[in-house]
């Protein structure tokens, strides 16, 4: 049960008035509260800071103080830092990988802070009746910067550069040989040079028109592409039928899909079949998920 981005609040906050209005329905006489129907005391954790009439919500990772901030005090015990949340309603977390264990009864929603849900058991917690949140796009722009980041040291053997010289330097050669050796990693320019992005998500389309902007020629490939992403595209993109003929020409391979496993999903998906018709010299950006390519093939 995995939904797309949504209000994590406003679910809380409806569940709790559906069981307010059930309640009246049914004329009971006990007052329902956030807490109503947990079982006994003794089931909560650490009792003596258990705030009454607040949705508890347990962090993992470190989360932008930003995001947190948009829960109320008077209406939200946002536990950080490994504090106790044993009766927690919601559970927010980003690359933590969460265990069956780790979720309490009371827990009534998961988000997780960035697009995939790899690390959250979903199957399960469907079987439980909690689902799971995410938020595509969060994190788009700053992804982004990185593949483009790594196109640049892919296309300038920057990092090979800067181990050179480290190596001059210990050698005590770094200045007199500075400018003689700085011909050994020109590399090559990227404009002109073709881009073809696996997946147009948010991540994928924005890194599509930026390096469109950079004077490079963009290659798509998408089974499920979106209205939304398609209008973000830029009009020179050309779109192709499968992984294969995208690659194909391709000096710089961006992969921005999510990772599912099971039959059907995407675990090795950039595999021997893929990887053979790539060009002797390509460049393979991977900022997704390691899993997606067959490290063998």
């Amino acid at each position: 049960m995995l939904a797309t981005r949504q209000s994590l609040t406003a679910f809380l906050q409806r569940s709790t008035r559906a069981n307010a209005s059930l309640s009246q329905n049914l004329f009971l006489s006990t007052k329902v509260q956030v807490e109503h129907g947990r079982g006994q005391w003794k089931t909560y954790g650490d009792i003596q800071n258990f705030q009454e009439n607040k949705f508890q919500v347990q962090t993992f990772n470190k989360i932008s103080p930003v995001g947190l901030g948009k829960f109320p005090a008077d209406k939200y015990d946002v536990r950080t830092g490994g504090s106790e949340a044993a009766n927690a309603h919601a559970i927010l977390l980003r690359s933590h990988k969460l265990k069956e264990e780790e979720v309490p009864h009371t827990v009534r929603a998961i988000a997780r802070c960035g697009a995939g849900t790899n690390n959250v058991p979903v199957a399960r917690m469907t079987e439980l009746g909690i689902p799971v949140f995410n938020t595509p796009g969060a994190n788009a722009n700053a992804v982004k910067e990185l593949v483009l980041c790594g196109m640049f040291l892919g296309s300038r053997r920057i990092v090979d550069g800067i181990n050179h010289m480290t190596e001059l330097g210990k050698q005590g050669l770094a200045k007199e040989r500075v400018e003689k050796d700085k011909a050994m990693f020109g590399g090559r320019e990227v404009k002109g040079k073709t881009l073809a992005v696996i997946g147009l998500g948010h991540i994928g389309s924005s890194t599509a028109v930026d390096a469109a902007k950079l004077g490079m020629k963009t290659v798509g490939y998408d089974p499920a592409l979106s209205i939304e992403s398609a209008l973000k595209l830029p009009r020179t993109i050309k779109l192709t039928d499968s992984i294969v003929s995208a690659v194909q020409q391709a000096d710089y391979i961006s992969i921005n899909i999510p990772y599912i496993k099971g039959e059907g999903g995407t675990h090795g998906i950039i595999g021997k079949d893929v990887i053979s018709n790539m060009k002797p010299d390509a460049v393979l950006l991977n900022f997704a998920r390691g899993e997606l390519v067959d490290s063998e093939a």
